[in-house]
């Protein structure tokens, strides 16, 4: 994801999650300034500041990051509903080949086969 899309993200969420930009840098522990360069393109954000951004919106730094693909039309309730299945150790921990458990790249692409199937079952909810 570029440094633009990025940037709209971040704007799409304090905006509807009704913060100002100095409430929201108030609580990542930013001063205003520095947001206000981010959401205008002019200053770009650390890996730090993604993580701290994702856990104020309560979505997943690979949103964020568009590491997800992330579909445009989807709602942050979406994402939220899709990072707390990713993120339940139980869900993780019950998938196992021939009774072992999975290795952190098999784990890692069965986030992504399920985030596929996640997004492809949400979109056709909301056609309806």
């Amino acid at each position: 994801m570029n440094n633009e899309a990025l940037r709209k993200r971040l704007i799409q969420l304090r905006e509807s999650h009704d913060l100002s930009q100095s409430e929201v840098a108030r609580r990542i522990g930013m001063d205003n300034s520095s947001l206000s360069r981010i959401e205008s393109g002019d200053r770009k954000v650390s890996a730090e500041e993604v993580s701290k951004f994702a856990s104020l919106y309560g979505v997943t730094t690979d949103y964020l990051l568009g590491n997800l693909n992330t579909p445009e039309w989807a709602s942050p309730k979406d994402v939220v509903d899709l990072k707390q299945y990713l993120d339940d150790p139980e869900a993780q921990d019950a998938f196992n080949f021939e009774g072992k458990p999975l290795t952190d790249t098999e784990k890692e692409k069965l986030q992504i086969a399920i985030t596929q199937i996640f997004w492809d079952r949400l979109k056709q909810i909301k056609k309806k």
